[in-house]
């Protein structure tokens, strides 16, 4: 059974995570990458070293998906925000960080972080898929 979510359950279910993909596109075509990120109000914001990933957020919009999978229950949900992606000045970091609720996200790969990036939805989906049975489909 799926169940459509609303944009404040999407945003609650969005802040018990800290793993997403982030949705771009680069000279190669779609690509998706795990980041770590934090919700500021209703923005995602994550860190990144300068590289393809912070060119291809320049090519236009981008898409930032999260989910979370039960295989016991064979329940879950997912989330998927579609949006504009922008560079956060330096002078204006603190504030970003004062928005954050939760932990500030450190990237898992060694190296300078200084980028930071802030997703601005301008579509925020979501669906929950309660346990679902293998009989159901026969």
């Amino acid at each position: 059974m799926l169940e459509d979510l609303s944009r404040d359950e999407c945003f609650a279910l969005l802040g018990k995570e800290t793993i997403g993909r982030l949705v771009y596109s680069d000279e190669l075509g779609p690509a998706a990458v795990p980041v770590n990120y934090a919700v500021a109000g209703q923005n995602i914001v994550f860190r990144s070293a300068d590289g393809s990933k912070v060119r291809g957020l320049q090519n236009g919009g981008v898409a930032f998906e999260v989910d979370h999978i039960d295989y016991a229950s064979r329940s879950g949900w997912s989330v998927l925000v579609r949006g504009t992606s922008e560079e956060v000045e330096m002078e204006h970091v603190p504030e970003l960080l004062r928005q954050i609720d939760g932990d500030v996200p450190l990237p898992w790969k060694k190296g300078i972080h200084r980028i930071w990036v802030m997703i601005t939805p301008n579509t925020v989906t979501g669906r929950r898929m309660a346990g679902v049975a293998f009989e159901d489909f026969l």
